[in-house]
């Protein structure tokens, strides 16, 4: 038997409305946990069903174009490089005398 939806009077245009407002109220407070928090208190919701409904929208915004993956790639790339140029650097650095104090 499939569950009765709890969230029956709130309408697909409202769950978008929701998730806008998060992303709105999001640059406003110390977290995205806390805009779905505040809006979901708004709504009388759980916070994680809107959290779902933030996910969803998420997943169904515009697909990564080419050139943007390209992008991401490159990115991802330099900062691999500083982070192991970092690591060696740290490593350089403590010498050979690491271990504890007496």
């Amino acid at each position: 038997m499939i569950a009765e939806r709890k969230y029956k009077r709130l309408t697909p245009e409202l769950r978008a409305a929701a998730v806008q407002t998060v992303a709105k109220v999001a640059t406003e407070v110390s977290s995205r946990w806390r805009a779905i928090e505040l809006v979901a208190e708004t709504l009388e919701v759980h916070p994680n069903t809107l959290r779902n409904w933030v996910v969803a929208a998420g997943r169904d915004a515009a697909p990564v174009t080419t050139e943007e993956a390209e992008r991401r790639a490159r990115e991802h790339k330099v900062q691999l490089a500083a982070a192991t140029e970092l690591i060696a650097t740290l490593t350089a650095g403590m010498g050979p005398h690491t271990g504890r104090r007496a």
